[in-house]
């Protein structure tokens, strides 16, 4: 009965919160603002991704932004070059991103720990180096000018208050597909996978195949996050996807809590507004996202959304008491 409570209730604070986030436009007015809140949806489809591969199946990746960097320029360079509308060429993005992370998964089925690490850094690096030496498809380190704005059912796409409205819509199906992932089957198998590989594979678990569809999971995230940033921002360029931005994206999952999809959505609005508000320190942004990570790390090990169910725990012994 407690239980059916406890659920009515979250669902209720949910529904309440979505509601409030709905009218966000009508109450904020300055424009940046309103940017930074899309940017951070943005990110957090990306991060969602990278949680159901390190949080989940214990696969730790610093090459998200390969991924997101191949969801950019693919949907761009259709949009651009064979005037394809921007949901084909945002499904084609995530396909592409998708086969990418079935390339990167493979050899990643031999190596773990720093090893797997140093393989998604160097892909990531890889990734960011064809785009700025393609040059007569890529236009190099100049990027890519002008991309299309998407269209939704006839309507296009222009403004802050439009692309936010777009980007949430994104946000709650990439956050639904994900919860029903970790809920499924799959999830469970992937936490398996996480916490005992041979144990699990004693028990019949095709350990290969289930950590490479994590990576393609977790591409596809970043690759459909990708051609929702290069219509929003209308340019983009290999600068926008260098080995700062996967530290951050791991940054996120981490602070937020990396074992849940809502530590996600935590982790990265809440960096977000962290590393604007930290600006004027942009030369030390590594150091400082160091600096918090480590402190996530001793004292917050769930992330931000462990010590949530740590203080609501305590509230529930109390109350019971």
């Amino acid at each position: 009965m407690k239980s059916i409570m406890s659920s009515r209730r979250g669902l209720a604070a949910f529904l309440l919160l979505l509601t409030g986030y709905l009218f966000t436009p009508y109450f904020v007015t300055n424009l940046y603002h309103l940017h930074i809140l899309n940017l951070a949806g943005i990110y957090t489809l990306v991060v969602l991704g990278l949680n159901i591969l390190s949080g989940y199946t214990g696969q730790v990746s610093m090459g998200q932004a390969g991924f997101f960097a191949i969801g950019t320029y693919v949907s761009a360079l259709l949009m651009m070059n064979w005037s394809i509308p921007f949901w084909s060429a945002s499904a084609m993005a995530t396909v592409m991103a998708g086969l990418f992370g079935a390339v990167i998964g493979i050899p990643a089925m031999k190596l773990s720990g720093p090893y797997l690490v140093l393989a998604t850094v160097g892909f990531g690096e890889i990734v960011r180096l064809v785009l700025l030496n393609w040059t007569p498809v890529t236009k190099g380190a100049a990027g890519l000018v002008g991309i299309p704005l998407p269209t939704v059912l006839g309507f296009v796409v222009t403004t802050e208050e439009h692309f936010f409205y777009l980007i949430l819509a994104s946000l709650l199906a990439g956050v639904f597909i994900a919860l029903r992932i970790a809920d499924s089957k799959i999830g469970r198998t992937y936490r398996a996978v996480r916490e005992d590989e041979l144990a699990a594979e004693a028990m019949g678990v095709n350990i290969n195949r289930y950590k490479i569809s994590a990576f393609i999971i977790s591409a596809m995230f970043a690759g459909f996050a990708g051609s929702l940033f290069g219509s929003f921002s209308g340019v983009t360029s290999p600068d926008n996807f260098t080995f700062d931005e996967s530290v951050g994206f791991l940054c996120m999952s981490v602070i937020g809590g990396n074992r849940s999809i809502v530590g996600a959505v935590i982790g990265a609005f809440g960096l977000t507004a962290v590393s604007e508000a930290l600006r004027v320190f942009q030369g030390f942004r590594l150091v400082i996202y160091g600096g918090i990570l480590i402190f996530t790390v001793i004292f917050m090990p769930q992330g931000i959304i462990g010590l949530f169910k740590r203080i609501r725990g305590n509230f529930s012994v109390k109350e019971t008491n």
